[in-house]
């Protein structure tokens, strides 16, 4: 939070007072960010627009408990912009930051009130909602374990898996999209063996989707990317199943394969 000043103390202390609130969402990394105003008109702030919407949210819940603070966000999805990437129940971390403004001060001053992520969306009617919830949510996450498995621990071109993701990056020009926007269809997918692209991911416009299935010259993604085209430019990863075969054959990793191969798979211990 910042500390305001004393004509933002004034205006807030006013006997009639009319605020604003900004919404300043953006992709974590950065890569794309949108700016929303509960105003009827556009707010120019920070050297940034932020442009009227169709917007609010309900109380802030606070406590001293260290349980999570939420705030939920309403958009009316049928005419207002702020749904296109709502209405995708992302799978990337997108932040919120809600702060109020005051438009008759001079300088333009803002409070923030809020900071979070989006943790999920679901649909009243003709509204789409947003729960986004405070810096607690992360302290109440259990911290991952390696596990004795099969499969490699390691993810796919992360540092301790090694792999180079520039070697098994594809520049994909589609041809076709289904018109749920799951399938698409390009000559590139075909060029590669099945499920050489399963278990990666494409982008496109900073979006980013897994990759569930590849066959022939098409593949499937978990969610579809609004804006996408039967004739968009993406960019495509190759995946990776987590076996040491996939990790020797494909990625000629094996030194960097962190799995358990050999692991019985029945537990003697309960064994009949």
């Amino acid at each position: 939070m910042k500390t305001v000043s004393s004509t933002y103390i004034a205006n807030e202390e006013a006997r009639t007072r009319k605020p604003v609130e900004l919404y300043y969402i953006y992709r974590d990394g950065g890569e794309e960010k949108w700016y929303y105003t509960s105003g009827d008109v556009a707010v120019t702030y920070g050297g940034n627009v932020y442009v009227p919407a169709t917007i609010e949210r309900d109380e802030i819940s606070f406590n001293s408990d260290l349980n999570v603070t939420e705030v939920k966000i309403k958009a009316a999805f049928l005419t207002d912009p702020v749904i296109d990437f709502i209405a995708q129940n992302p799978v990337e971390m997108l932040w919120v930051v809600i702060s109020k403004l005051h438009r008759a001060q001079s300088p333009l001053e803002a409070a923030i009130l809020f900071t979070g992520q989006i943790k999920g969306v679901k649909f009243h009617g003709n509204l789409g909602e947003a729960t986004v919830v405070g810096f607690e949510w992360y302290f109440r996450q259990e911290i991952p374990r390696y596990r004795f498995s099969p499969t490699c621990n390691n993810t796919l071109y992360d540092t301790y898996c090694g792999v180079v993701k520039a070697t098994y990056t594809h520049a994909v020009t589609l041809s076709a999209i289904s018109s749920d926007g799951l399938t698409l269809t390009s000559a590139t997918f075909a060029g590669k063996t099945d499920g050489y692209f399963t278990r990666g991911y494409i982008s496109f416009s900073g979006a980013y989707r897994t990759i569930t299935s590849h066959t022939g010259n098409t593949i499937t993604i978990s969610y579809k990317i609004i804006g996408l085209t039967g004739t968009s430019s993406i960019t495509a990863y190759a995946g990776c199943d987590l076996t040491k075969e996939t990790c020797l054959a494909k990625f000629n990793n094996k030194d960097n394969f962190f799995g358990h191969p050999f692991i019985p798979l029945d537990n003697p211990a309960t064994r009949a």
